[in-house]
């Protein structure tokens, strides 16, 4: 039934036009047909019209004007004048039409004027009338008033309304009827999409609604996959950031109690020192793990890129691990040659952080005095490299290394298992590419983040 209220509105609008345009045709085709006969009547008249000693003469043919009787209290008017304007017979007062009215090439003349306080239908021919010595100019107007016409018109106007409103009626029936079996799918999918369990998230089965629409239905079953990857990673964030979050806090409270049973200053002294180091820890796990989850790639996609300089970049970020590297006497340098104009789109902040987790684990886990070199390179793709001479990693731990809160075997060094995790989704965000090799040295790690596109 509101399928059917919809249709009415139309409707109404779609019989309202047709009924405005069936109108016109039907004035339009009874005028035709009734000037066809005024016309008629008026070449009936002219062929009478004869030329006696040098006058004409008019030998009336009732027939004629027996062509416009109808049944309807009609008038009908004619008038014949002569060459100089006089009326041979008629009506003396009937008007003539507009001076430059055009003819036609029968040189006939339709026109509608007011008479006898009345509109009237009226046709002027203008004919040459040969037989005497000259030949003579005669008009012949025949007039009549419209009741036939009107009565015609509406007529035509009526049945082509009734045949046209019962074809538009049966249409939209149909429309009606069609949409309604067709919906009939679309309604099923519906109730059962209502009837679902609001974390079911399975594909929806598109066997049964029409070709037309699967292509929505598969769309949508894209995205709910992409919304079960998201909460997914949520709570895997989640768990982890739960996981991670618990055991420093209960170490730190085991610390606090055995201070207060144990009391004495020096422990105690020795309790907050270690509580500071674990709240930096945690603090440190937490800033990683909050910028872990803004790099997811949907994170991102609202996000601003802008153009990024990675010599800039690079000399940038180890400027700030100066301080860290010289307490372990390392050695720390950047090697931009020929790479100044090495430029991608991205996030600066981001780069910025991939770079410092990188050199982040480069310092933690390289032994003191060691060597840890920055590149950049330009060519053949955009390029950003840290190398150390320190433990490494081993060959078959290089693919594990990045997943999060997981260390290697040889890692002694303190540390929450995310850095290199970061770093993978911020390249990945970027449409870059983390690589792990052995530097030519033949000991330590190179770590390699290649842009997949050319210079931007």
């Amino acid at each position: 039934m509101q399928l059917l209220g919809w249709l009415l509105g139309p409707l109404v609008l779609l019989l309202a036009v047709n009924a405005f345009f069936s109108n016109r045709a039907s004035v339009i085709t009874a005028n035709a047909a009734f000037d066809r006969l005024l016309t008629a009547s008026a070449d009936a008249i002219a062929d009478q019209i004869t030329v006696q000693d040098g006058a004409l003469q008019v030998d009336l043919p009732y027939v004629a004007l027996q062509l416009l009787e109808s049944r309807l209290q009609e008038q009908v008017f004619y008038r014949v004048l002569g060459p100089n304007g006089h009326t041979l017979t008629g009506y003396d007062d009937l008007p003539l039409p507009p001076p430059k009215a055009p003819r036609n090439r029968e040189g006939e003349v339709l026109y509608a004027t007011g008479y006898r306080g009345g509109p009237v239908h009226a046709v002027a021919l203008y004919r040459t009338v040969y037989g005497g010595a000259t030949p003579q100019a005669a008009v012949v107007v025949v007039a009549e008033t419209g009741e036939s016409r009107d009565a015609l018109s509406r007529q035509i106007w009526l049945e082509g309304l009734a045949r046209q409103g019962v074809l538009i009626v049966a249409a939209a029936l149909l429309v009606w009827f069609g949409l309604g079996r067709g919906l009939r799918p679309l309604l099923r999918l519906r109730d059962s999409l209502l009837a679902r369990a609001a974390a079911d998230r399975s594909p929806i089965d598109t066997s049964g609604v029409q070709t037309e629409v699967r292509p929505l239905i598969e769309a949508l079953n894209h995205h709910n996959t992409q919304l079960d990857q998201l909460i997914a990673t949520r709570q895997r964030f989640i768990a982890d950031a739960s996981h991670q979050m618990r055991t420093p806090l209960a170490e730190m409270r085991t610390q606090i109690d055995v201070s207060l049973r144990q009391g004495g200053p020096e422990l105690a002294q020795q309790t907050l020192a270690d509580l500071r180091h674990g709240i930096d820890a945690l603090a440190r796990t937490i800033g990683q793990m909050l910028l872990l989850a803004r790099t997811e790639p949907e994170a991102l996609d609202a996000a601003a890129r802008q153009p990024v300089v990675l010599a800039a970049l690079a000399r940038d970020t180890a400027l700030e691990w100066v301080a860290a590297a010289r307490k372990k006497a390392i050695d720390l340098s950047v090697d931009s040659t020929f790479a100044d104009e090495a430029t991608v789109q991205g996030h600066a902040l981001l780069l910025h952080e991939l770079l410092a987790n990188l050199l982040d684990n480069a310092i933690r886990y390289s032994p003191p005095r060691a060597e840890i070199v920055v590149r950049v390179r330009a060519l053949p793709q955009p390029m950003l490299e840290v190398e150390d001479n320190g433990p490494g990693i081993a060959a078959d731990e290089r693919e594990r290394v990045f997943e999060r809160f997981y260390r290697g075997r040889q890692v002694s060094a303190p540390g929450s298992g995310l850095g290199l995790a970061i770093v993978r989704e911020i390249a990945a965000s970027h449409g870059a590419r983390v690589e792990l090799a052995t530097p030519a040295s033949g000991h330590g790690l190179l770590v390699r983040v290649r842009w997949l596109s050319g210079l931007t």
